[in-house]
């Protein structure tokens, strides 16, 4: 008998976790802001607990937060965002000329090769790698513009997204238990464990990798500027935002880096490759250890499937939230599959 309840238990339980993917896959053209609205609801919280903890109201210690991270969001903006506001116009108006700057240095590296005498089997091998690369390099400044204003186009959920994890922030604990109360009453402790576990698994995470992306974000703008690359700040903010990314992020961040230390000299690109590397290292080695940690347990294969699962379906926002829906799946699926039965009284 027993185990024929815990059959049903399961079967109940993968039928609520299928209905509830379908569900969000169904609606997730619109669920960027509330995406957003979390993970800043996971990155204050702690703020607001330290103020209620003093005696503030929650909507008190909500507002004194929200109004200590405008203050600081407005003076870094009124000190950054001119310089940056120019930097994307500047590359948007002058990638036709750089994207034919490209076409002529990948014209003239074919030229070379092809000047060079080799067996018939391998020269034609290299002219068609060569008329491959001309290709991509003509058509890298569509793409370039493709990501900067995919990137941006999410602005307006950026702007939303605050008043979303004002009520996550203020009501989360109603919210809560006003589910639960559609939870059937013999699942409910098991609905409150799978909860605390998926809270456990994303806590840190959050709020570490904004850490480590500004670091690695400040870090390539510190070494642009030493190399004396054009638009160091855009390319900085870029590889900031890309480093949310795992293992990807990285590559994503060093190509508009690579593309405009062209415009120098190709030698350039080899010491920008060096700073990329050197920023991956002190990451990986020293500061996600200490700041992260191992939190979401997810395999390296999991997380790079989970990424192009995210990058396919809500492009640049989902791969940025793939390792969290991820962990968020691995807790439920380890409480569904992997758990120990309880032992009835």
């Amino acid at each position: 008998m027993d185990g024929l309840k815990n059959v049903a238990k399961q079967i109940w339980w993968g039928l609520v976790v299928l209905a509830l993917v379908a569900f969000f896959f169904r609606v997730r053209t619109i669920l960027t802001p509330f995406l957003f609205a979390v993970v800043i609801a996971y990155i204050v919280y702690p703020l607001v607990v330290i103020f209620e903890n003093r005696g503030m109201s929650r909507v008190g210690a909500i507002l004194l937060v929200y109004t200590a991270f405008g203050v600081i969001m407005g003076i870094t903006l009124w000190t950054v965002l001119p310089r940056l506001t120019k930097e994307l116009d500047d590359v948007l108006r002058q990638l036709p000329e750089h994207a034919r700057h490209w076409e002529k240095l990948g014209q003239n590296t074919l030229g070379i090769f092809r000047k060079i005498k080799l067996p018939g089997t391998i020269q034609d091998a290299l002219n068609l790698v060569m008329e491959r690369v001309e290709i991509a390099i003509e058509s890298l400044a569509g793409k370039i513009t493709e990501v900067v204003m995919g990137a941006f186009a999410n602005v307006i959920s950026l702007l939303i997204s605050p008043v979303l994890a004002f009520y996550f922030l203020r009501d989360h604990q109603a919210m809560r238990a006003r589910s639960l109360q559609y939870v059937p009453a013999q699942y409910r402790g098991e609905v409150q464990h799978i909860i605390h576990e998926i809270n456990l698994a994303l806590n840190g995470f959050f709020r570490g990798q904004i850490l480590v992306s500004i670091f690695v974000g400040l870090f390539v703008y510190a070494g642009l500027l030493l190399l004396r690359i054009p638009y160091a700040l855009f390319i900085g903010f870029l590889a900031g935002i890309f480093d949310i990314i795992p293992y990807f992020g990285p590559v994503l961040g060093f190509l508009p880096a690579a593309v405009f230390a062209l415009l120098k000299s190709p030698l350039t690109v080899i010491w920008v490759l060096l700073l990329f590397v050197a920023a991956n290292q002190i990451e990986n080695g020293i500061i996600s250890p200490k700041i992260i940690g191992d939190r979401v347990g997810l395999h390296p294969l999991v997380v790079i499937f989970a990424v192009f699962v995210g990058g396919d379906l809500m492009g640049l926002v989902g791969m940025l939230l793939a390792v969290p829906v991820a962990a968020t799946l691995r807790v439920i699926l380890d409480h569904l599959l992997l758990r120990r039965p309880r032992e009835t009284p």
